[in-house]
């Protein structure tokens, strides 16, 4: 990285000081409204948000996101719902019943072949006989 370039963090003034992303600009920028040099803290969930007075960040702690977001709790996180279940049960048997179709439609195409082979046959006889 070029030694005269120095990561910002960007923040929305128009909604609450919330993160919106970071950038590298040269050392000798002049910081604006929205912008900051001071990196947010590790361990904060969800959106970080700028305090301007105390030049600091602030966000929630895991246990207050988790309460927020309980599918991302690691006893819940591998375990379906009950509808995710029945979507899952009827989807296989969807699967199962269309396999299932499409092997009868081979089934009569062939069945349908063969009975234009003795229609043409019978047909060709007919001929040849008169």
């Amino acid at each position: 990285m070029d030694n005269n370039l120095v990561q910002i963090w960007l923040y929305d003034t128009t909604n609450e000081n919330k993160l919106i992303g970071e950038a590298f600009v040269s050392k000798d920028t002049e910081l604006t409204t929205g912008q900051t040099s001071v990196k947010p803290k590790d361990g904060l969930y969800g959106t970080p948000r700028f305090d301007e007075e105390d030049q600091d960040w602030f966000g929630m702690s895991r246990e207050e996101w988790l309460k927020t977001h309980p599918f991302h709790d690691s006893g819940q996180l591998n375990q379906p719902s009950q509808q995710q279940e029945l979507m899952a049960t009827l989807m296989k048997q969807n699967a199962a019943l269309s396999m299932k179709l499409q092997s009868q439609v081979k089934a009569q195409a062939t069945v349908n072949a063969t009975l234009m082979k003795s229609m043409a046959e019978l047909k060709a006889n007919a001929q040849q006989e008169a």
